[in-house]
């Protein structure tokens, strides 16, 4: 895949930021049809999008797991027909709907965006479902990856359509911070600091980097598919704290290193994404893209449009 910008440099390093749900200068809704045609109109380097399949040959762009936390519609996510998605509207903007993955593929045509698709569905995914998503992004295939913390979808995927690019974040697996959320995987603090349920975080017996090391092993080879992790930038600015060269191991083995959700908050965030292109992130992944160009532009680093 190839991809141009916008990208922020440090030290000889760049990163490529990512547009997370489709946000570029913020004055659309996350997700939206507007806001991901505002990244394609940029001709941005990868625009990142959420998934559901639905019941029907079609997938919904959406965040969360039931509908009436955003829109006027009532229900589980995968319930819905591609129909059901075009009657429904946001409850903040009357005039606007999810948009259905097919729409944003017609976009796209002729376009020279990455798109990546993180795949929400959590339980195993059926071969109907399954196919509907390949053939729903079949035109634009070499621009596409998908990416998904369900390691057990990832590898059906794989099965199935071998040469679709993917993408694997084991945030069910290992993290670092509790997020705010219901439910939070994995649910214990294990021996080395880090949220992991895993048994060789029950107790110290290895040094914390032979733990890391050892854990990404195993992360591989529940996701033999990926081309890249997207790893939580707190759970790499962890690792970088504790000696480990995440982003080197995963690019010995042909693997890329996305960072995300890191976003602009004052001067006093540079510093941590400073921190992950000097340890070979190469993609970033933020919902404040224009606020980090301008930031590392302000203290004289390299920045390409």
């Amino acid at each position: 895949m190839s991809a141009t910008g916008p990208r922020i440099t440090h030290n000889g390093r760049s990163a490529l930021l990512v547009c997370h749900m489709g946000v570029l200068s913020g004055r659309h809704g996350r997700n939206s049809i507007e806001a991901i045609r505002e990244c394609f109109e940029a001709n941005v380097g990868r625009i990142e999008i959420d998934i559901h399949s639905l019941a029907g040959d079609d997938y919904v762009v959406y965040h969360d797991y039931r509908y009436e936390t955003q829109t006027d519609h009532t229900g589980a996510i995968g319930k819905p027909t591609p129909d059901d998605v075009r009657a429904m509207r946001f409850l903040d903007r009357p005039d606007s709907r999810p948009p259905l993955l097919s729409e944003v593929v017609e976009m796209a045509r002729g376009c020279d965006t990455e798109l990546q698709l993180d795949w929400k569905d959590l339980r195993l995914v059926s071969p109907y479902r399954l196919q509907a998503l390949i053939d729903t992004v079949r035109p634009i295939r070499d621009r596409v990856i998908v990416s998904a913390p369900q390691d057990w979808n990832l590898r059906r995927l794989r099965a199935a359509e071998p040469d679709l690019p993917q993408g694997f974040d084991p945030g069910h697996y290992i993290d670092y911070v509790l997020e705010e959320q219901q439910v939070v995987l994995p649910r214990n603090i294990g021996a080395y600091g880090y949220r992991d349920d895993h048994p060789m975080a029950f107790g110290r017996g290895d040094s914390v980097g032979e733990y890391l090391e050892a854990r990404m092993e195993a992360l591989a080879l529940q996701s033999p598919g990926a081309r890249e992790f997207f790893l939580n930038f707190r759970l790499v600015l962890q690792m970088l704290d504790d000696g480990f060269d995440v982003a080197g191991w995963l690019h010995a083995r042909g693997i890329g290193a996305n960072a995300w959700t890191a976003d602009y908050r004052g001067p006093e965030s540079v510093e941590g994404v400073e921190r992950l292109i000097d340890g070979g992130i190469e993609r970033i992944t933020t919902n404040t893209a224009p606020a980090w160009v301008e930031a590392f532009g302000s203290r004289g680093a390299g920045v390409h449009g």
